[in-house]
């Protein structure tokens, strides 16, 4: 029972460590003037919003431009996991 508790203790500790190394990770991803950067843990850091396209093109280039920085977080996620980068 206690090697259950420290494998979870070593498992919480892991994840700590993970989150905080995604947490240095910038990830930028542009689209039509729109600009949104996110850190590895899907955290919104800056958003830009070009102020020329209205109010539609801005909605739709900000969805786009959001699912977009979102996928390369999770395609680095999942480098950095194969190839062991997160150090465990």
């Amino acid at each position: 029972m206690f090697n259950k508790l420290k494998d979870l203790a070593e498992m919480k500790k892991q994840a700590s460590a993970m989150r905080a190394m995604l947490a240095q990770e910038k990830i930028e991803a542009e689209n039509h003037g729109v600009k949104i950067v996110m850190n590895g843990n899907q955290e919104v850091l800056q958003v830009e919003i070009n102020p020329a396209l209205n109010r539609e093109e801005q909605e739709k280039y900000l969805k786009e431009t959001f699912n977009e920085a979102v996928k390369k977080v999770q395609r680095l996620m999942a480098q950095k996991m194969m190839a062991g980068g997160f150090g465990f």
